[in-house]
């Protein structure tokens, strides 16, 4: 794992229900990045993915990033509101990328640590 990164994950009783990564930004290592967050349907809405949001950003500060990104499909509103709701705004970037045979585009979303 690089220095600065870690993996947080979210245990309810003996089931991992989320969990979450980050480190330095893949694209400029003077940021920092959420690499990815997930959390099963079944404990949407019950605070799983706010509490590791908090805790991934609290880690970022504390590894000296004054500024993190993500990227997220642009056509996923339910995740994309989750982000804004914590803070994040897309800052203008796209990338165009494949999964699954499918060309799909991810927006940029930046946030300030400070």
């Amino acid at each position: 794992m690089p220095e600065r990164a870690g993996t947080y994950v979210a245990v309810s009783g003996d089931e991992v229900v989320g969990f979450a990564s980050h480190g330095p930004s893949r694209n400029d290592s003077t940021l920092g990045e959420l690499f990815t967050i997930y959390v099963l349907p079944d404990a949407w809405g019950a605070g799983v993915g706010r509490a590791l949001m908090r805790e991934t950003l609290a880690r970022l500060r504390t590894h000296g990033f004054d500024e993190a990104v993500l990227w997220v499909l642009e056509d996923n509103p339910r995740t994309r509101r989750f982000y804004e709701l914590a803070g994040w705004r897309a800052d203008g970037g796209v990338t165009d990328g494949e999964w699954l045979g499918v060309v799909v585009r991810e927006v940029r979303y930046r946030i300030d640590l400070r």
